[in-house]
């Protein structure tokens, strides 16, 4: 499980605003030998966000300590989704239409895998069992793992 401790900012009709209350860091080894640096990555654009939303029924109020919560396999699989199925897609589709048309055929084939892709990506958001295995959820800082509320 990825933990992140933070408080609570905001609750307004089911949605709730947590601000981090610590620097995440990845593994937190960064400043260590053999550390990768790679939590600096995510600076490289400027400072991430660290307030976020989540919609939750659950009882909260504004200052109390949380935790949110995600799987493992949650970033890698958003990552490979996201990521990953385009790149394959534009690949395959290139080579597909190289064979059958050349350059034109590779330009057109590079595009039609990358609408493909999109739709395929798109249909995968959309489904309630993909939605909860990506899901973060919420709990009291003092809780159990096994108490959380899907966000």
């Amino acid at each position: 499980m990825i933990e992140a401790p933070g408080v609570i900012e905001r609750v307004v009709d089911g949605a709730v605003w947590v601000r981090l209350s610590e620097q995440q860091g990845g593994c937190g080894r960064c400043h260590e030998p053999g550390g990768c640096g790679g939590a600096r990555i995510a600076h490289a654009l400027g400072k991430p966000n660290d307030v976020f939303q989540i919609v939750s029924d659950g009882h909260w109020r504004v200052g109390q300590a949380v935790r949110l919560v995600a799987d493992d396999g949650a970033a890698l699989t958003a990552g490979l989704a996201s990521y990953g199925v385009p790149t394959l897609a534009a690949i395959a589709g290139a080579a597909v239409g190289t064979t059958l048309g050349g350059h034109a055929g590779a330009v057109v084939g590079l595009v039609g895998g990358l609408v493909a892709a999109a739709l395929l990506v798109r249909r995968l958001a959309s489904e309630r069992g993909w939605q909860r295995r990506l899901s973060v959820t919420i709990e009291a800082a003092s809780s159990c793992h096994g108490n959380a509320l899907d966000a």
